[in-house]
């Protein structure tokens, strides 16, 4: 006899029992929690078929999982270097060492519609240089990626500050600013 309900194709179908075992006596014996054993629960990880309590499970487009099971999935999906987390770091910190005096420069010439201006393009120059971190690192993706660009950004505003200030530029207007913090969290956000 043939199973009425297969698992579909390209899945693993959990080789575990229903969320409820029967005792010999025909009544239902409650699953409980594998991370949380004081925990009833009637929820199976859909991959492992390991009992989990609402607190373990993780919804994602295919049902519920646990976390060990998304942990897996996303640890292929994290694929960068540990050189990669430097040259992340290198590489938004130049870039934005050097685009912060000039930034500084193009939105002091502007007056108010610097700040326009600021708002208009911080985004997209975040974007870009997510890009070119991305592009840098070899199109690899790392759990601590992000923060490490993130911090590139920010001492490259100070970095770029004091190197504005040989040339006789403000080290931060709020020009800028405004243009810092879209352009590092544009990127913060591209990177994640």
């Amino acid at each position: 006899m043939t199973d009425a309900n297969p698992a579909p194709a390209g899945t693993v179908a959990p080789a575990t029992p229903p969320a409820q075992m029967e005792t010999g006596d025909g009544q239902p014996q409650p699953l409980y929690c594998a991370n949380h054993p004081g925990v009833e629960t009637l929820l199976r990880c859909n991959r492992c078929g390991k009992p989990i309590c609402l607190k373990c499970a993780v919804l994602t487009d295919v049902g519920y999982r646990c976390k060990e099971c998304i942990r897996g999935v996303q640890s292929s999906y994290f694929n960068a270097l540990p050189l990669d987390n430097l040259i992340a770091f290198g590489v938004a910190l130049v870039v934005t060492a050097l685009a912060s005096p000039l930034a500084t420069l193009v939105f002091g010439m502007f007056g108010f519609w610097g700040l326009i201006l600021a708002f208009m393009v911080g985004t997209a120059a975040g974007s870009v240089l997510g890009q070119i971190v991305r592009a840098a690192v070899g199109r690899r993706r790392g759990r601590q990626l992000p923060y490490f660009a993130l911090a590139g950004i920010i001492l490259g505003i100070l970095v770029g500050g004091a190197a504005g200030l040989l040339f006789g530029l403000s080290p931060l207007n709020i020009g800028q600013l405004i243009f810092a913090v879209l352009a590092a969290t544009a990127a913060y956000q591209f990177l994640r």
